[in-house]
């Protein structure tokens, strides 16, 4: 078995993303930036506190929601976090035994299955696309005719964020890990047989395989994260996001987005 990670900030140095890797799992992280809220704590001390957290119940079998549950209030209730002032993250998981693999997507970083015949399954969850599509068109339409990443940007994802927190963890929106257990609950679950798959790819968004000059699937990143490692996979990606400064081929929330891949071969 090989585990290889990597990550990598954005537009700064302050990278909200996180991984943990350990016995039978791996799993990462997305911490929610925020332009708007003046938060208490920032969003990477909040993924990394979460992933240590989930981390520490893996190896004891519970089911992956009661596991996130647990871990989201474990943190909640530890640094007395709030709703108003609390960060938030997502949380791909995949866990292994020599006859399953289990995985558990909240929000929309993702865990993707490599089968020996040829495919692969991507498990993911897009309902915060969906709960915030005619927001994000707005400042997708305003930069594909060439404003850029101005004010004007700016100030449309602060309406953007302020429609996510109307919508966050609650029915008919979206969730995510914050300070609400139940979200554990609507997080997308799945168990397959470990026999025919070969190997696991986890990624946060920032890893997009359009953006790749080289990669069309989650198994090309696979290969040349063998090769080369998963930290020339993201700077091939953030190089080419470097090629579009204005955001003009790929309509985005900011120029770079913090990226971490995680590789798991299995056989």
């Amino acid at each position: 078995m090989t585990l290889l990670a990597a990550t990598r900030a954005g537009d700064s140095d302050n990278n909200q993303d996180r991984f943990v890797v350990g016995d039978g799992f791996a799993l990462v992280l997305d911490g929610a930036t925020s332009v708007a809220m003046d938060r208490s704590h920032d969003p990477g001390w909040y993924a990394e506190r979460l992933g240590k957290e989930i981390a520490s119940r893996l190896p004891e079998g519970v089911s992956l929601p009661d596991t996130v549950a647990a871990a989201i209030t474990a943190v909640r209730d530890t640094y007395g976090l709030v709703a108003r002032t609390s960060p938030t993250s997502t949380v791909a998981i995949a866990r292994w035994s020599t006859q399953t693999i289990e995985t558990f997507v909240l929000c929309d970083s993702s865990v993707t299955l490599l089968h020996d015949d040829g495919t692969e399954k991507v498990h993911t969850d897009l309902e915060v696309g969906t709960a915030i599509a005619r927001h994000r068109e707005l400042y997708r339409s305003r930069l594909a005719t060439g404003h850029g990443f101005d004010d004007g940007h700016r100030a449309l994802l602060v309406e953007l964020q302020e429609e996510q927190a109307r919508r966050r963890n609650r029915p008919g929106g979206y969730w995510v890990a914050g300070i609400e257990p139940e979200a554990a609950y609507h997080g997308h679950v799945g168990t397959t047989h470990r026999a025919g798959v070969t190997a696991l790819v986890l990624a946060t968004d920032g890893v997009e395989l359009d953006r790749h000059p080289r990669a069309s699937t989650w198994r090309d990143v696979y290969d040349e994260a063998l090769e080369h490692g998963p930290a020339h996979v993201l700077d091939a990606v953030h190089d080419a996001e470097a090629t579009d400064p204005d955001g003009v081929r790929w309509a985005r929330a900011k120029r770079h987005d913090d990226k971490t891949l995680v590789i798991v071969r299995l056989a």
